[in-house]
Order: structure tokens, then C-alpha cells, then sequence
């Protein structure tokens, strides 16, 4: 049954992804607007388990901003509008005697984390890189997976405190195949980009993609939850399913901008 709900929650949360990516810029901004207030509030409330206070009316106002900002081409007005939202979350907090320097620095990492990581693939205009930022999260992360339960031996011990069971082997397959599967997608495609390049970003990609599973385990384990949320049934929340791919949506907004 878990199996089922598994495989059902992800065939749901990728169709909605396929279909908002399909159907253009307007589709996609609205669509990763949506899922940024939702991990907003499933952050807060992770962070609410160790006592951090929020205001979320604050932060979502300042998400609405950050990815109104990223549906327009200008460059810097994405920059500018995390910039002025710094600016009015800290000099709205530091009035309240309630707050600590700590809850908001939360703010900041919380706003940084959701509305600038998922901005980047919103500002990705080009629908070509974002087909390769997801082919290279999900494939880095099913042939990890797949890597580490059939051959994987020498656990990472630095990340051991974080995920116990993750292997060198899993880690290097999860590269390995996040740049085979764009290779193969850049030649059945027929979209001409340079190999090197590719490689580059892909193998980059993949690390980072890692890294941002591995970082959004660090906060649930130091928060105390098991998921992020219930929203996709199998799954857990809308972090736990985007958390490594949004970690490298800077990335590849970078490559289409090359």
C-alpha cells in the first residue's frame, strides 16, 4: 500500500510539473508561486518546533514579492526585490522586543532559501535548461538510490550524522547518471549545446543536488520531524520532494544564461 501511495503521490507531483512547465512562463511562475508559500509554511512550522517565532504575513508578502519580480526578464529586479525584502524584514523585527537576533536570521534563511532558490527556476526562461535541472535532481537521485542498494560498501562518514546509509558508490552513480541522462536528452533533443558544458553542469548538478537533500535532512532532523509536510501522499511535503532540486536551480539558471 505504501508502495501505491508512493508511486501515485510522484506521478501526481510530476504530471502537475510537466503541465506547468508545458504550458509556459505564466503557468510556471504561478505554479512555483504556489508551492513557495507552501514551504514557507512548512518551514515555519518545522522551525516553530524548536522555539524560533515567526511572521508569516511578513514572509509571505516579501515570497509574493521575490516571484512577482523573477516573471519579468530584467535581471536585477530579482535581486532588487530580496534586496528590499532583507531590508523590510529586518526593519520590521528589530522593533519588536518579542523577537531575538536568532528569529530573524530565520526570516532571512527561510525567504533566501524558498523564494530565491525557487525564483531561479522561475527566471529560467529557456524551457530547455529546465528540463535538464529536473532530469539532472531526479535522475541524480533515483541512480544514487539505485547505486547505493546494489553496490554501495563505503559509507561517507561526514554525512553519516545526517544520512547513515548514504555510500561513496551511491553518491558517485547518482554524477555518473545525472550526465548520461543529459546527453542522451541533449542528442534525442536535438538542442546542439555544447558537451563540455554540459558535462560540467550536470556533474556540478548532481553534487549539489546532494547537497541540498542532505541539507534539507540536517533541518529536519535538528527540527524533529520526519517530513516537511503530508501534502504528497508517499512523499511528504512540497520540500521534501523539491528540496535538492531547488539547490541547484541557481545552476542551471546560470547555463541558460551563458
Amino acid at each position: 500500500m505504501n508502495l501505491i501511495k508512493r508511486t501515485l503521490g510522484g506521478a501526481l507531483i510530476l504530471f502537475i510539473l510537466i503541465a506547468i512547465t508545458y504550458f509556459g512562463k505564466t503557468s510556471l511562475a504561478l505554479g512555483f508561486t504556489i508551492f513557495s508559500l507552501i514551504a514557507i509554511k512548512e518551514l515555519t512550522d518545522a522551525f516553530s518546533n524548536i522555539n524560533f517565532r515567526f511572521n508569516k504575513p511578513l514572509l509571505y508578502i516579501c515570497d509574493l514579492l521575490s516571484m512577482f519580480a523573477c516573471f519579468y526578464e530584467q535581471r536585477q529586479l530579482f535581486a532588487i526585490s530580496l534586496t528590499l525584502s532583507f531590508a523590510v524584514i529586518t526593519g520590521i523585527l528589530i522593533f519588536d522586543e518579542h523577537r531575538n537576533l536568532e528569529d530573524i536570521l530565520a526570516h532571512i534563511f527561510i525567504l533566501f532559501y524558498v523564494a530565491g532558490l525557487m525564483g531561479a527556476i522561475v527566471k529560467t526562461h529557456d524551457v530547455k535548461f529546465l528540463w535538464m535541472l529536473y532530469i539532472t535532481s531526479w535522475g541524480s537521485d533515483t541512480f544514487a538510490y539505485l547505486t547505493g542498494s546494489l553496490i554501495g560498501k563505503k559509507k561517507i562518514e561526514a554525512v553519516s550524522h545526517i544520512s547513515p546509509n548514504k555510500t561513496l558508490e551511491g553518491s558517485i552513480g547518482g554524477v555518473i547518471g545525472a550526465v548520461v541522462l543529459n546527453l542522451v536528452y541533449n542528442n534525442l533533443a536535438n538542442l546542439n549545446l555544447n558537451i563540455i558544458l554540459i558535462v560540467i553542469f550536470a556533474a556540478l548538478g548532481a553534487i549539489l543536488s546532494q547537497i541540498g537533500d542532505l541539507v534539507a535532512s540536517y533541518i529536519k532532523r535538528k527540527t524533529g520531524i520526519k517530513d516537511f509536510g503530508n501534502l504528497i501522499p508517499g512523499h511528504g511535503g512540497i520540500m521534501d520532494r523539491f528540496d535538492s532540486m531547488i539547490f541547484i536551480a541557481p545552476l542551471f539558471y546560470l547555463f541558460s544564461v551563458l
